[in-house]
């Protein structure tokens, strides 16, 4: 997920970024409709290597989130169907303790961008066009950040840096690290768990959502 800083401009009439890299200009969808995946390609960048793998590897997923209530996918787009990068959001499953608070958490739950395409500020820029749309001010987005999915490999990073490079990441744009215990964060120290609670959250939802950190559910 590495990013270095690359001018980005953001087209009004068709609501798009894009993005100047070294490779030519890459276009970010922020929120692709039900549809509009078909014909695209993965880049070579996202899929199966030695100690990686690419979370996503097939377009149907993307139908999946974009077809579910909020979902959400961002796609950088290179060449036009060639896919370097992407984002999906949704509401977290019922069987996490986040989906307690109902739909008031709301996951970012993969940011990926191709091997092949990294530091040029692609991922900020995704980031940063979903976190445009108002619909984020009423919910507190939170991002799962598990090691075991961390490509440090291609990065070239311990667990340790590739967790520093992280928080560096997210907290420009308004991700805070919260403690918890819920065991899957818990499980190793590597693990991070960041959220950003948007402006119309109430303090009594902000209050829920600390309890719930430590898996407190009966006090408001």
């Amino acid at each position: 997920m590495n990013d270095e800083s690359h001018p980005a401009t953001f087209d009004a009439s068709a609501r798009v970024l894009i993005v100047d890299t070294s490779r030519g200009p890459v276009t970010i969808n922020p929120k692709c409709p039900p549809g509009f995946f078909e014909g695209l390609r993965l880049d070579s960048g996202l899929g199966n290597f030695s100690r990686y793998s690419s979370i996503i590897q097939k377009l149907e997923v993307f139908e999946r989130v974009a077809s579910a209530k909020d979902g959400r996918v961002a796609l950088a787009l290179f060449d036009e169907n060639v896919v370097v990068a992407y984002m999906t959001c949704s509401y977290p499953d019922s069987d996490e303790r986040w989906s307690k608070l109902g739909e008031l958490m709301y996951e970012f739950s993969v940011i990926e961008s191709s091997r092949n395409f990294r530091k040029m500020h692609i991922a900020t820029a995704m980031v940063r066009s979903v976190l445009q749309e108002g619909f984020l001010e009423e919910k507190i987005a939170f991002i799962n950040g598990f090691s075991w999915h961390w490509d440090v490999d291609g990065n070239g990073l311990s667990l340790a840096q590739y967790r520093k490079m992280m928080l560096n990441f997210m907290k420009p744009l308004g991700f805070q690290e919260y403690y918890t215990n819920e065991p899957n964060i818990a499980l190793r120290q590597e693990n991070l768990f960041m959220a950003r609670i948007g402006s119309n959250v109430s303090p009594e939802d902000q209050l829920r959502f600390r309890n719930l950190r430590f898996g407190m559910t009966d006090r408001k």
